[in-house]
């Protein structure tokens, strides 16, 4: 088996790729279709997701899964309610003997599992890793250090993954929390479009501030109700990535939330992107595990009827400020 595989050509697995083709190993970068990985191993670079970045060698991109699946080690970068679909068209290729890294953060609307869930649902007897963290893509492929989380419930996995995916400037801790890195790297993205539709309201840094803790608190509350522990929460995949993804205008779903309270309407954001946006996904799932779990979520409840039931910004503002105020923990 070759070293490393990545599916998914979108911004985020071209740049895991780099990093990896910058230690000097090959990498097999998956795209959608003939035409979109052959312009990327013609020009060297991926025009439609990040362009301005020249590509290594290294990186041969197919849209076989046949070729794709030769390696040892798969990074899953797809859309989360993509997942099951792409992992059940490699399922002919894949074996037991192959490692698995998702790298979606999301939870399947149809089901309200966890990426971690449907890959076992489709791959019951290939190990599964989670790759979560505050990393954003230019910064990644531009080679500025950042860390992030490794979660496998198998330390000798864990730690052949990491070997093959880390570099000076890219640093993946280990966990054995697989399910929260999972719960915190999908509903801080429930939060993000919260605090930028505060940004757009023009309600100010503390109520940002407010948003993201209590937003960390609600998440950590779901994820110890399905098993997470409470630490996972103030690691890489829980405080760092709600800080990055809640205060930056990269954030896709902070700015779909700004957009939101500059008083544009959902169906004419997401006409206008081409990036999947997965928050507004992951609010309306979030609820499904909230209730299931008994857990209180209002936060990620408010964001769900704003985006999926029409509540205009300022009466889901007014019922929340108008919320009993209890203890803090």
């Amino acid at each position: 088996m070759k070293s490393i595989s990545i599916i998914g050509a979108g911004a985020w697995g071209t740049a895991l790729a780099q990093v990896i083709a910058n230690e000097g190993k090959d990498v097999t970068l998956w795209a959608r279709n003939f035409d979109f990985a052959s312009e990327i191993n013609v020009l060297r670079e991926n025009k439609s997701y990040l362009s301005g970045y020249p590509l290594s060698e290294r990186i041969t991109a197919t849209s076989d899964f046949e070729i794709a699946c030769e390696a040892e080690i798969i990074l899953m970068v797809t859309p989360a309610q993509a997942m099951r679909k792409i992992l059940t068209d490699m399922k002919p290729y894949i074996n037991a003997d192959h490692k698995l890294a998702l790298c979606s953060k999301g939870i399947e609307l149809s089901s309200g599992k966890l990426m971690s869930e449907v890959a076992n649902d489709v791959l019951p007897k290939t190990p599964v890793a989670i790759l979560s963290g505050p990393n954003f893509a230019e910064e990644i492929v531009a080679g500025k250090p950042a860390a992030t989380t490794l979660a496998c419930e198998t330390e000798m996995i864990a730690q052949t993954i990491q070997s093959a995916i880390a570099a000076p400037n890219f640093r993946p801790y280990i966990t054995n929390d697989i399910i929260g890195a999972q719960v915190a790297g999908a509903l801080k993205n429930v939060i993000a479009i919260a605090c930028g539709a505060a940004k757009g309201l023009n309600l100010g840094e503390s109520a940002r501030a407010s948003l993201v803790t209590r937003g960390l608190a609600e998440i950590a509350r779901l994820g110890h109700a399905m098993g997470a522990q409470y630490e996972t929460f103030l690691g890489l995949s829980g405080v760092g990535d709600i800080m990055l993804t809640c205060s930056s205008e990269k954030s896709r779903n902070f700015s779909l939330g700004l957009e939101l309270g500059m008083g544009k309407n959902i169906a004419e954001i997401l006409e206008g992107r081409t990036n999947v946006t997965e928050g507004v996904h992951t609010a309306e799932a979030a609820l499904m595990l909230a209730k299931k779990h008994n857990v209180e979520m209002p936060i990620s409840t408010a964001v769900h009827k704003c985006l999926n039931e029409g509540l205009p910004l300022d009466e889901a503002l007014h019922a929340m400020l108008n919320r009993p105020v209890g203890h803090e923990l």
